[in-house]
């Protein structure tokens, strides 16, 4: 028997719309030997329950109006000025208020946040909300309008004596130092102290190492043959210490004669604001009236002391002692040491412009000065000097006291007419024009008064003199302890060491929150700042400050000002020095 179908099958489309096909039937199929067609089980479907449809209402179906007479009208009161109360009941995102009020809370809300709580659920917030502002308003210091007490209006007469006593008060404590606490004081000096003692080891060091080590490495005579037994003798590879060496030669020095010194400070007088700041140390070596200058330089973390001017035995340029050597007495605080530039290769170029570079000694360690002058008797000092000391002492006492209010503005005045006479840029002017400019800012002196200070400062009777030491021989200079400080403060600003300094970094480091004394300069309604910026510079649009002119402020501040502790106090305060 035969199973084999003869005919081509039927199509799929044919089989779709037949009217008996299967296809036709989801819920039946056919058995493919027999043709039948077989029904197919399929579990009975659930019906879809909806709820029914309910209007859209504020308030659900069955929830009565919420009673809100319990937040009664509380009595009126004034509550602290920007004070933000915010009503919180405890639960984000639900509200307190009752359903009868105006509110965009929706049928859907309730279901998603308050199924099954309804009415009860309700009360509870609404319990929660008056409890929790109850809470709140006990903490807060709240006064009524009848508890509030009215203010006393002052008088104009009381303002203006409170205005008055304030006034004073800055004028009076201005040159007051900023109150500190003793060991802020204590640590801050014990630094200080603890620096400069570091720096002069170094420097003590360096130099005896250096003048022991130079003449005999530079003496001719080491380059001569000496037989030495051969047990003396230097094996090859050896290490050879200076001290061991058994050649001595004619310009051998030791470490004994070396040590009768006197070490003193000193800076260049000079226009240039870089060479003014260089950190300049002294030696006068007392055995042979030779002295020598050194520089102090910081590289990043190490320093070191750098020769400046070569050690010799260097005399008197100019003046009565004219040839005369320097010896220990020309060695104190505030005088001058002048030495040619020739033949000082160390010096910078700015200093070999010069035929002459003047130094100012500072300071001086008087300990081993007195030391020195007890195994000496020097002679006294020489009386044409002393009287040229006199002259110009006499001129310097009756210029200062004229200026003893209106320093600032004549001194800073009459170096700025200076400047603008100097076409050439090397500071000489003739007499007549140093005269000139003196009258011109009302100093005026006898004929002869001039006429023998400029004696003394020009013995080469030259008829020309350099500007700046017409104006340290007629109106003088400060003492070397303010000037240390003048430095000190004008180093601060100069962080680049430019010589130079801006408005923007005076600004930066200058402290305006004290005004000082109308007769320190400054004047009636116009700032600390303002005043200074104006006295400083010569016009609105300088943007540069060079040290002459920083130091010229202080010269004429200097004359106001007759306490060193004073003086030192305004800097201290102007500057946080």
């Amino acid at each position: 028997m035969s199973f084999m179908i003869q005919d081509s099958p039927t199509s799929r489309y044919n089989q779709q719309n037949r009217p008996g096909s299967a296809r036709r039937r989801p819920g039946s199929s056919i058995n493919p030997i027999t043709g039948e067609e077989t029904p197919v089980y399929r579990p009975p479907s659930r019906p879809q329950s909806r709820p029914p449809t309910r209007p859209f209402s504020l308030r659900p179906e069955g929830v009565p109006e919420l009673d809100l007479h319990c937040f009664k009208a509380e009595p009126k009161t004034v509550l602290p000025e920007q004070y933000d109360y915010v009503l919180d009941s405890g639960r984000s995102g639900v509200s307190t208020v009752s359903w009868g009020t105006d509110t965009e809370r929706s049928y859907r809300d309730f279901q998603e946040n308050d199924t099954g709580r309804g009415y009860q659920g309700y009360q509870a917030s609404a319990r929660s909300a008056r409890n929790n502002i109850e809470k709140d308003f006990k903490h807060l210091k709240l006064k009524t309008e009848d508890d509030i007490k009215p203010v006393k209006k002052k008088t104009y007469g009381e303002i203006r004596k409170e205005v008055e006593e304030e006034e004073d008060y800055l004028d009076q404590n201005w040159s007051k130092r900023k109150p500190a606490s003793k060991a802020e004081m204590l640590k801050k000096m014990d630094a200080e102290e603890l620096l400069e003692h570091n720096k002069q080891q170094k420097l003590i060091e360096t130099v005896m190492i250096d003048q022991l080590s130079r003449p005999v490495i530079s003496d001719p005579d080491q380059d001569s043959r000496i037989s030495v037994p051969v047990s003396e003798r230097y094996h090859r590879g050896s290490q050879r210490m200076l001290h061991a060496s058994k050649i001595r030669t004619k310009n051998t020095t030791t470490e004994n004669m070396l040590s009768k010194r006197v070490r003193f400070g000193a800076r260049i007088l000079t226009r240039n604001g870089h060479d003014a700041m260089r950190e300049l140390t002294g030696f006068f070596f007392h055995f042979d009236n030779t002295l020598t200058i050194y520089e102090f330089r910081q590289f990043g973390k190490s320093a070191k002391a750098l020769p400046f001017v070569t050690r010799g035995r260097y005399g008197h340029i100019q003046g009565p002692r004219e040839d005369e050597p320097y010896n220990l007495m020309d060695i104190f605080s505030g005088n001058e040491i002048i030495i040619d530039t020739r033949g000082q290769h160390s010096l910078p170029d700015t200093v070999k412009k010069r035929d002459r570079v003047y130094f100012k000694i500072t300071d001086v360690d008087e300990e081993e000065k007195q030391i020195l002058l007890q195994e000496e008797t020097y002679r006294s000092q020489n009386k044409q000097e002393m009287i040229n000391r006199r002259i110009l002492d006499g001129v310097q006492e009756e210029v200062r006291e004229r200026l003893k209010k209106r320093g600032i503005k004549t001194v800073t005045g009459l170096g700025r007419y200076y400047r603008k006479l100097d076409k050439t840029g090397s500071g000489v002017l003739y007499k007549f024009e140093l005269e000139k400019g003196l009258f011109t800012f009302h100093i005026e002196l006898p004929p002869q008064d001039l006429d023998q200070a400029f004696d003394v400062l020009d013995p080469d009777e030259t008829g020309e003199l350099d500007y700046s030491v017409y104006m340290r021989g007629v109106i003088g200079q400060m003492v070397e302890s303010r000037k240390n400080l003048v430095r000190k403060a004008f180093r601060k600003i100069d962080s680049q060491k430019r010589g130079v300094i801006t408005v923007s970094e005076i600004k930066k480091y200058f402290n305006a929150s004290f005004q000082p004394p109308y007769k320190q300069g400054a004047t009636p309604g116009v700032s600390s700042l303002k005043a200074f910026l104006e006295a400083i510079t010569s016009s609105p649009d300088q943007e540069e400050i060079t040290y002459v002119e920083f130091e010229e402020y202080y010269e004429g501040l200097s004359i106001s000002v007759d306490d060193n502790n004073e003086f030192a106090n305004i800097l201290h305060n102007t500057w946080n020095i």
